[in-house]
């Protein structure tokens, strides 16, 4: 296992003392959600006067790397839950506390358009329905994207839409193999009216909160914080496979098979991973200097791609080796390795 910096060998011991619930019930059990409120996992990138943490980005990432490397579903969770408060630097200053000053305050929702909206008088009239909303179950906010229809004929334009709990219908229809206690149902609202002050644009500043991590462009920071969690979940692959190697026999012509396969695929990861942290590091120097440019940001964007890649491929070079205990839905290595497989289908770190 990794060395421990943001969780205690008590919590690591808690967490995973819940997987099997966790995969059989597919829901986080609230005793997990308090050790997320109480380190303010889902307040990283909030400022302070929020109760945030104001975290960067590369320590973010390694955050959602550590917990992920727990539990699949634990680390899928913080880092949807903690994205929500790029939404901080966003929003209108005149929503804030509401959205996000409460300790629980987490934001579930989706990027996709599937929704459409039209203007009325002090705001707008959503309809629409969202897939994979991770966290729907305990998100205080919700939000997404529609596209407004102004009946002019012209383009319609996108814009944010922050719902409260009570506006929204959770589907409960998330019934992928992995991450499964993610809860990541879809959203439903019919004809509901949100006011003009809780529609935003993510890129466009509410110049309220002025941190670097909300200048830095969406889509690399999205990708740097998934493929820190497949390389979460990349080194729990790795500890199960290593477990599996010590429960055999010291006599099985197996052992020494696997062990030169655990050594090459060890050593692959750990050099995607160091690829991977000096390129965020860099940029984000970079970034801080103002000196980090498209051109530098699409670097972000590729070696989270080849990283992602890279993961996949070990964890399919491992499988082979790992005999009918992997195929065994009840063993770690089985839900790590769903974990993974369900992970690494999210489209912004997808190999195309």
């Amino acid at each position: 296992m990794m060395e421990l910096k943001e969780f205690t060998e008590q919590e690591v011991e808690k967490i995973r003392s819940n997987e099997e619930q966790m995969d059989r019930e597919g829901a986080i059990p609230d005793e997990l959600l308090a050790i997320i409120y109480d380190k303010q996992l889902f307040k990283l990138f909030v400022p302070e006067r929020f109760g945030g943490r104001r975290t960067s980005l590369p320590e973010s990432v390694r955050i959602f790397e550590e917990a992920s490397s727990i539990n699949g579903s634990f680390g899928w969770l913080v880092t949807i839950g903690s994205g929500g408060g790029f939404f901080s630097g966003n929003m209108k200053k005149e929503v804030l506390d509401d959205v996000f000053l409460p300790r629980n305050a987490v934001i579930a929702g989706s990027g996709a358009p599937t929704g459409t909206a039209v203007k009325c008088e002090g705001g707008y009239r959503v309809t629409g329905q969202w897939k994979y909303c991770s966290g729907a179950e305990f998100a205080t906010t919700f939000t997404a994207n529609a596209m407004i229809e102004d009946g002019a004929g012209e383009e319609p334009a996108m814009r944010s839409f922050a719902f409260t709990e009570k506006q929204v219908e959770i589907l409960r229809d998330w019934n992928a193999f992995g991450l499964k206690a993610t809860g990541s149902h879809s959203i439903k609202v019919e004809n509901v009216f949100v006011p003009e002050e809780r529609t935003f644009s993510i890129f466009e500043s509410n110049g309220v909160v002025d941190d670097p991590v909300f200048s830095y462009p969406f889509m690399p920071f999205a990708q740097a914080s998934f493929t820190g969690v497949l390389l979460g979940l990349g080194l729990r692959v790795m500890e199960e496979a290593e477990h599996y190697l010590d429960m055999l026999a010291e006599e099985s012509a197996k052992k020494p098979v696997l062990r030169k396969v655990l050594d090459e695929q060890g050593d692959r990861l750990e050099a995607l991973r160091s690829t991977f942290y000096n390129t965020i590091d860099g940029n984000w120097s970079l970034h801080l200097e103002g000196e980090s440019g498209h051109e530098q940001y699409d670097e972000v964007s590729e070696v989270c791609a080849g990283t992602a890649q890279g993961v996949r491929e070990i964890v399919f070079a491992l499988y082979p080796y790992l005999g009918m205990y992997a195929s065994d839905r009840g063993t770690p290595f089985n839900r790590v390795f769903r974990d993974l497989l369900t992970a690494s289908q999210h489209a912004l770190i997808a190999p195309y």
